[in-house]
């Protein structure tokens, strides 16, 4: 009788990730350890519908170029498919790395909790404001992280008053950086010179969220740091992106894979310590649990910046995430182990807090 653990890994779902998420998840399926963990594919289409493990094994094998392949078949939603909810009942714990919305934004992981099933990375709460950069923005803000002067567009407001929104952001300064506030993977993301680029820039944020943040443009070396852990956090080395280009977007990231990542970091006294605590810091303030990469930009005064918060980095061959924690001798293998040891931890305890209000509820009644 197998003693394997079975680890449900999901990827693949409804946003512009989705092929990254789908090279996450192979390399993952790949590298777990095969004499702890038993691995179940669950790819989710464009489309939002689940696959079979068997149909998405099939369509993992076909032969496509990475950041190419994308999970389809005509298939019926979820709740109508008795076949991979009774997969999905079978796993003992689930790695979520649907990459982006509907995924990394707290959704998954609200329909685990509801069905009770045990799963790897941050909860309900920290994916939902990990994912939102408004909204973790103000949590690490009144944390007293050091963060890049912003502004926050809606839509309907650059559709109503884009004179006033225009003006705004001119009091913000230019070069400045658009963003949808819901995105990843910088997908969606422009750098703007002048008011004559904002058109175009906002058209892409708004063809992904509704919320567009407005960044202005700090000068300093982007740095990135993991952080791996539930009540005790712990850093890895710091890394350093320098991009070929502008910046580091989403065709250098994957495509071209044409920026430098430095890691460890060379960088100076003192600094590699004041980023590994910021980015401990900051993963507490969004009450994080499980795993995240923590971006900054490190300008001449030495105070890291923070970017932005990952609780779902990228776990391709060439993310940075990994090699950070294997520099920190955690293999791509461990890493996946520790990971799902924290969700397994974290659900066991959450599971006893909600037997014992269960039965103090009771008893009370």
């Amino acid at each position: 009788m197998s003693t394997k653990m079975r680890l449900g890994v999901v990827y693949g779902g409804r946003s512009a990730e989705h092929e990254v998420s789908v090279v996450s998840a192979s390399a993952v399926l790949r590298e777990a350890d095969s004499a702890r963990f038993e691995t179940v594919p669950f790819g989710v289409t464009g489309e939002g519908h689940w696959l079979t493990p068997q149909e998405s094994q099939m369509q993992l094998k076909r032969r496509i170029a990475p950041y190419h392949n994308r999970m389809s078949a005509d298939v019926p939603s979820l709740l109508e498919r008795q076949d991979v909810l009774d997969e999905l009942r079978a796993v003992d714990v689930v790695f979520p790395l649907v990459h982006g919305v509907n995924g990394e934004d707290g959704t998954l992981q609200g329909m685990l909790e509801m069905f009770g099933i045990p799963y790897a990375g941050c909860g309900v709460a920290a994916s939902a404001v990990g994912m939102d950069k408004t909204l973790q923005k103000r949590l690490c803000d009144e944390a007293g992280l050091r963060i890049a002067k912003y502004m926050v567009v809606f839509e309907h407001e650059w559709e109503s008053g884009r004179g006033d929104v225009i003006a705004a952001i001119e009091r913000l300064g230019y070069p400045a950086f658009v963003k949808p506030s819901n995105g990843g993977s910088s997908v969606g993301v422009s750098k703007v010179s002048s008011r004559e680029d904002l058109g175009e820039a906002m058209r892409l944020a708004f063809g992904i969220d509704r919320k567009a943040v407005v960044e202005e443009t700090i000068v300093g070396r982007e740095v990135e740091c993991g952080v791996l852990g539930n009540e005790l956090v712990d850093a890895s080395p710091v890394g350093e992106v320098i991009p070929a280009g502008d910046f580091y977007d989403y065709r250098a990231k994957y495509i071209e894979d044409s920026a430098r990542l430095i890691a460890p970091a060379e960088l100076p006294t003192g600094a590699a310590d004041r980023i590994r605590e910021r980015a401990v810091a900051a993963f507490k303030a969004i009450d994080g649990e499980g795993f995240a990469r923590v971006d900054f930009f490190l300008p001449e005064d030495g105070e890291p910046v923070l970017i932005e918060i990952n609780t779902l980095p990228g776990f391709t061959p060439i993310s940075m995430f990994p090699r950070l924690w294997e520099l920190a001798g955690v293999s791509y293998s461990e890493l996946i182990t520790r990971i799902v040891e924290l969700g397994l931890a974290r659900g066991e305890r959450d599971a006893k807090k909600d037997s014992a209000a269960a039965t103090e509820g009771v008893a009370n009644a």
